[in-house]
């Protein structure tokens, strides 16, 4: 996991590199707001209100699958990282060497 998935997007500049709707690929902007199921991109037109699922950006190097972080925005990080850990967890049986 990315660890700009933790971190607040307010402020970053992005490019939506996928969604279900066409019109939006390809938009650039600076997100301006983040609720429980969307984002508010405000490009050099207008601002456009963007689903958040099915929909992946890029900041920088940094690629954002929204569709993970459908939540409050002060939810996500204890939502991922709980989710993360849960994973991480489960590898770390797969490799403990089995007594007996």
């Amino acid at each position: 996991m990315d660890k700009l998935m933790l971190q607040n997007w307010i402020g970053l500049e992005v490019k939506i590199i996928s969604s279900p709707n066409i019109l939006l690929v390809g938009k650039r902007g600076k997100i301006i707001d983040e609720t429980l199921n969307t984002i508010v991109l405000r490009t050099k037109n207008k601002d456009i209100i963007v689903p958040k699922k099915g929909v992946i950006l890029k900041h920088k190097n940094h690629i954002l699958n929204l569709s993970q972080a459908i939540c409050k925005p002060e939810d996500r990080t204890k939502k991922l990282y709980k989710s993360w850990l849960i994973r991480w967890q489960r590898k770390e049986k797969e490799f403990i060497p089995q007594e007996g």
